[in-house]
């Protein structure tokens, strides 16, 4: 198997599939603290399509013959570009008006080419699966949610520098506070998701990286034109730890290598059918490190009923 660079290309690939939670966390952006009523279905499909050759570099990087400045926007080396095309199937259900069950399965068609190898091969694989729960614990004079799901590494993982992974080859733990308020009668609401990511290591069999926790932050507003479009816009990001490496029973922080992004998300929102809504987004990063850049384009369509 030929291998270019193999230390500089697999340190792109994991700055590479950062771009996957983004996506999943934008991807969840559901109803903020309102939980779905007992016996109620929850159905959403959506595509989410990002095109980009440039990402947020670190000091270790060269950019113009000099050092990179932390968070500075850079385009990838030998003119790298990221292709990632990724499919959700979000499935809740309201156990009671206040407990809610949460399944999602993903699936990437994802690539990285550059003037090195142009044809490298991408991975079109089933993600990683979630799975959880919300309860609402309080619901005047804001609605306040617990949500606390996990991450198991069922997506295709390969610490190969010629393959590009769908997932991290490790559990993640996510506890999260989610915080709304209606403003009626004006027609706005208010959300804000505040959260902690466990990222448990993963077994040395696979690799001897294991990524760091990471700090999440969702605030949204929304308006209702009307009683059937809603127009939103929301700040997401995460903050992310060092990176450890574990060598002969030693674990060493890796200097620079946490990950962080923060995107400015606006959104249309329409109630086709009292049970069918469809919607739309673009996220547009901001700021952030080890991470690519550029703009996150999605749709979805969700479904609601009763089965009981």
């Amino acid at each position: 198997m030929r291998k270019h660079k193999p230390s500089i290309l697999k340190f792109t690939i994991v700055v590479i599939f950062t771009v996957i939670q983004l996506v999943l966390t934008i991807s969840n952006s559901h109803a903020g603290a309102w939980t779905l009523e007992k016996g109620q279905l929850w159905i959403k499909s959506s595509l989410f399509v990002q095109r980009t050759s440039d990402r947020y570099a670190t000091n270790f990087i060269i950019c113009d013959g000099r050092a990179c400045e932390n968070g500075e926007r850079t385009p990838f080396f030998f003119d790298g570009k990221v292709k990632s095309n990724v499919a959700f199937l979000d499935v809740w259900y309201g156990v009671t008006n206040k407990l809610e069950l949460q399944f999602q399965l993903p699936f990437f068609d994802i690539a990285f080419t550059d003037a090195i190898d142009p044809n490298r091969t991408g991975s079109s694989e089933f993600g990683d699966l979630k799975f959880g729960m919300r309860y609402n614990i309080l619901s005047q004079p804001l609605v306040a949610t617990i949500n606390v799901n996990a991450k198991a590494p069922t997506g295709f993982f390969n610490k190969d520098a010629e393959a590009v992974p769908v997932g991290d080859g490790q559990w993640d733990l996510n506890v999260q506070g989610q915080f709304a308020r209606s403003l009626w009668p004006l027609p706005v609401y208010l959300n804000l998701d505040l959260g902690y990511r466990y990222r448990f290591e993963p077994s040395t069999s696979k690799t001897n990286l294991a990524p760091g926790d990471e700090v999440t932050l969702r605030g949204e507003v929304g308006i209702n034109l009307n009683k059937h479009v809603l127009l939103k816009a929301a700040i997401d990001g995460f903050w992310g730890k060092e990176f450890t490496a574990s060598f002969a029973g030693s674990k060493l922080s890796i200097n620079n290598s946490e990950r962080r992004i923060l995107s400015f998300e606006p959104g249309i929102y329409w109630q086709a059918l009292p049970q069918l809504a469809l919607e739309a987004s673009v996220g547009i990063s901001l700021a952030g490190k080890n991470y690519p850049a550029g703009e996150v384009y999605g749709m979805g369509m969700s479904y609601t009923f009763s089965i009981y």
